[in-house]
């Protein structure tokens, strides 16, 4: 909580704030290494907090990308709203998406953003 963040070397109300915003926009953590996408984390920050913390992936909230909305997608902040149309399209016309392959084979995700949301994604039909 953001009591227990602040009490950390170099975060303050403010930063707390963020990074219980980016998690709940995210899901959960999935590395600790996330936190460097939190705006106001800086290099020096992170070195001093990385080792007071860990990525509890056992509580991540996954989006089941064969029933997930657009507006859904879209807050994901890992997908933009053109990722978001194009797997959603591919969705319609294949009936669903089968895994990740499918989406980094039909070019609608780089492998690299593949590996960004392999913990966030569920593909059950």
């Amino acid at each position: 909580d953001s009591v227990a963040l602040r009490k950390l070397p170099g975060i303050g109300e403010v930063l707390s704030v963020r990074i219980i915003k980016y998690r709940n926009l995210l899901g959960g953590y999935a590395s600790v290494d996330q936190l460097k996408e939190v705006y106001g984390i800086t290099g020096d920050i992170f070195k001093l907090i990385e080792g007071s913390l860990r990525a509890d992936t056992s509580i991540i909230t996954k989006i089941n990308i064969n029933n997930t909305s657009f507006r859904e997608l879209i807050r994901f902040p890992y997908i933009d709203r053109y990722e978001a149309g194009a797997i959603l399209k591919y969705r319609e016309i294949n009936g669903y998406v089968s895994g990740l392959s499918d989406l980094v084979e039909n070019k609608l995700i780089t492998e690299e953003k593949a590996a960004k949301v392999k913990s966030y994604f569920d593909f059950a039909k």
